[in-house]
């Protein structure tokens, strides 16, 4: 350090910080939010300190300085974090496999009008059309006569008797059961999100497909809302709210995971999660068990969350080892929050 400028000197202090950040970043999937709820926020920022420990070892590089060994190591200690964030774009992106499962999150197809463009439903209609996946699952589903009509067989859970909005499975194949795991009603969540399974009969094979709404953590009310954190009340409540979210999506989680070691058959989950690969909630409902489409098949950040400026992968599909996964693919088009991702894949022999 003695032959550092003070420039470098201060350089070093913030890469020492952002590194000891990750350091923490790794550890916090395997760490209950409920036990510390606030440090769980920062799994929201690991691409960003995953982004910032690259330019920082670049910068020493550059300056033939050996204090790039210190985020060289820790990039390298945590090169599986790195491949949830960002694959090198070279596995095919040809659609392949027997069947194929299509997740996206509609936002009640415009219903609310949260964008003036015309037609969205159509839109939507279309383009699940042209992918015309065997297995469709839809958070924040509206009623659509077109899909109904489209699939023979479907599993949709209204939030309630006199709505039209919750979740649906659509599917080409027969389903002989369907279940709600009902988070509402153990105070996991307000009224809008849910997990719900259907036991679905492909050829001879029986396999179960969840689609999971876990809790929302309200990034985009409470962070792209940049004036809020000029104030340090309201920085503080956003931190509370996030944290407070990721308990709840705990919660919802250990749920989820009860009912899957039950199933006694094949399992794929599909979802919006409404948190990242780096948290907690996706570590205990993967669990070692599943293989993340996008970490098998996927190419460049993936992000499948509109947030300015921030690739923000929270929708996922997660298949047993039974499973061969083909092909996955992030269809990025407006007209929703959220893009739908895609993923092709085959019964192993």
């Amino acid at each position: 350090m003695k032959k550092l400028s003070w420039f470098d000197k201060f350089i070093f202090f913030l890469n020492s910080l952002l590194a000891i950040a990750l350091i923490v970043a790794y550890f916090l999937p395997y760490i209950a939010p409920k036990s510390y709820p606030l440090i769980s926020v920062l799994t929201l920022g690991v691409p960003i300190l995953i982004i910032a420990n690259l330019v920082f070892f670049l910068y020493w590089l550059l300056r033939m300085k050996r204090h790039m060994l210190l985020s060289l190591i820790i990039m390298i200690v945590g090169f599986g974090f790195a491949s949830k964030f960002y694959k090198w774009p070279f596995a095919s992106s040809e659609r392949g496999g027997q069947y194929s499962i299509m997740n996206y999150n509609v936002r009640m197809f415009n219903r609310s009008n949260w964008t003036d463009e015309d037609n969205i439903p159509d839109k939507i209609n279309i383009v699940i059309d042209e992918a015309d996946p065997d297995i469709l699952t839809i958070e924040e589903y509206y009623k659509n006569e077109h899909l109904e009509e489209k699939y023979p067989f479907k599993y949709i859970k209204y939030r309630s008797e006199n709505s039209s909005f919750g979740q649906a499975i659509f599917s080409k194949f027969p389903m002989i059961k369907k279940q709600s795991l009902d988070f509402n009603l153990d105070d996991f969540t307000g009224d809008n999100n849910n997990a719900i399974f259907t036991d679905i009969l492909i050829q001879e094979d029986t396999i179960r497909v969840y689609n999971i709404h876990f809790q929302s953590l309200k990034v985009t009310e409470d962070v792209q809302e940049v004036d809020n954190f000029k104030d340090k009340q309201e920085s503080k409540k956003v931190v509370k709210n996030i944290s407070n979210g990721f308990v709840r999506q705990q919660n919802q989680a250990e749920k989820v995971y009860q009912s899957i070691k039950e199933s006694a058959y094949p399992v794929i989950i599909s979802g919006d999660f409404n948190n990242t690969a780096f948290s907690h909630t996706y570590n205990h409902v993967r669990n070692d068990r599943f293989q993340d489409a996008y970490v098998k098949k996927g190419a460049g950040f993936s992000s499948t969350y509109h947030l300015n400026y921030f690739p923000l992968r929270i929708d996922f599909h997660l298949l047993d080892t039974v499973f061969e996964v083909n092909s996955y693919e992030r269809i990025k088009v407006p007209y929703s929050d959220h893009y739908p991702i895609l993923t092709t894949f085959s019964v192993k022999d």
